[in-house]
């Protein structure tokens, strides 16, 4: 039986429709490094493309209808090409819908309907973005099939495909997503972080070295069901500072007397020495939840820093003051999370960790010595289970590249 992503939707393929397929697109999970609620605020981000992926396999058939299955689902997920209505309620294909819909809204109508399916080893719901990974290898699929035509798939270009991807999980399946999945599955590289500053989408890319750690993502096994009211709060925490230093300028911002300040238009604009400054004015719990977006954007820039020198200790250690922010500051971690932390810095080769994604639950993802990315999975699961009594479930991945066309 086929293992890899791209040949287990081929033989998927084959199966449902009985052909081949003439396209098959592939993309990558992701995971965040360092960066954490930091994309919102317009920050920074220090981010990974990891290696496990989803692959969509297709070809095209005649009039305008466009059939999706699954190699985990039964049903097939059908829907017009031309229709532009939003499916936010509707089963997993919208995700798919949602790609076909914002793709034909830049690049002009898809040319033919088609015929896909769809399987994939990023755990869902595990913190890897899935969704992402799914909506990227969907493009990608779309564009070597010859149903859209983008032009050369440059560096520029696939900038420009993220931010589509972003506009098609946004308005058309109804998730509130930032910048930062969409842009990891399809600039990411194999062996390199990515840095991407969520104010003007500019990116860099940088080495993890050679040989390069290991990321070992932990999955808590706990339910993200809170996640979606808490992070709406959390938006809403940062925003009353952003108000609070809209009306009453920051000093920082205070240049030339004779002109006005710059407008504050996010956390971004604020320092933390303006933060201390104006410290007991501040809305109470707004200002530890800023202190811990500006700090993590220092660490971002030191984290990148840290790969450029070669120093993944530095970067680990980064990574769990991080965490220690995330929890004591932002208040998004919970005890499973730190369980599975506190579990990671007895386990061997462990260089630095903290939680990913919106936190409260989900993953952890660690900075491990190659060479001891086994053992320290199994130790990490045995420690879990020994605090909480659930075993974790641990991936051992590296960084990969983005998105891409594999086939036929």
């Amino acid at each position: 039986m086929p293992t890899s992503p791209d040949a287990r939707a081929r033989a998927a393929f084959r199966d449902r429709f009985g052909a081949e397929p003439t396209s098959i697109g592939l993309a990558p999970g992701r995971v965040e490094l360092l960066g954490n609620h930091t994309d919102y605020n317009g920050g920074l981000v220090l981010a990974s493309a990891v290696d496990r992926e989803t692959a969509v396999a297709g070809r095209v058939v005649g009039g305008r209808r466009a059939r999706i299955a699954s190699e985990s689902f039964e049903e097939v997920y059908e829907f017009s090409v031309d229709d532009p209505t939003p499916d936010p309620s509707g089963p997993w294909g919208r995700y798919v819908r949602g790609v076909v819909l914002a793709m034909a809204s830049r690049f002009g109508p898809i040319r033919s309907g088609f015929e896909a399916t769809v399987a994939g080893d990023v755990p869902v719901g595990a913190g890897l973005s899935s969704s992402a990974s799914l909506e990227a290898s969907a493009a990608m699929f779309l564009i070597g099939a010859g149903l859209v035509d983008p032009g050369p798939i440059d560096d520029a270009a696939r900038m420009d495909l993220a931010r589509l991807l972003q506009k098609a999980e946004n308005e058309y399946v109804g998730v509130a997503s930032g910048l930062l999945d969409q842009f990891c599955a399809l600039l990411g590289r194999a062996d390199h972080a990515l840095m991407l500053d969520c104010l003007s989408h500019t990116h860099d890319r940088v080495s993890m070295g050679n040989p390069a750690p290991a990321i070992v993502v932990c999955d808590s096994k706990t339910s993200r069901r809170l996640a979606d009211g808490m992070y709406n709060r959390r938006r809403e925490e940062c925003d009353r500072v952003v108000s609070y230093f809209r009306e009453h300028p920051p000093a920082s911002s205070l240049g030339d007397p004779y002109r006005p300040p710059p407008p504050v238009e996010s956390l971004r604009d604020v320092t933390l020495a303006d933060l201390n400054a104006y410290w007991d004015r501040l809305d109470p719990v707004g200002r530890r939840r800023a202190r811990h977006v500006l700090a993590e954007n220092d660490r971002v820039r030191r984290g990148a820093e840290a790969l450029r020198r070669g120093d993944a200790a530095w970067l680990g250690r980064l990574m769990s003051e991080s965490h220690e922010s995330s929890r004591d500051d932002f208040e998004n971690s919970s005890s499973a999370l730190d369980a599975l932390i506190e579990a990671a810095g007895s386990a061997p080769g462990f260089l630095g960790g903290k939680l990913s994604g919106a936190g409260w639950a989900g993953c952890t993802v660690n900075l491990v010595a190659a060479e001891h990315a086994g053992a320290f999975a199994e130790a990490v699961v045995e420690g879990y289970a020994r605090r909480t009594g659930t075993r974790a479930e641990a991936y051992v991945c590296r960084a990969a590249d983005g998105a891409r066309v594999v086939g036929p």
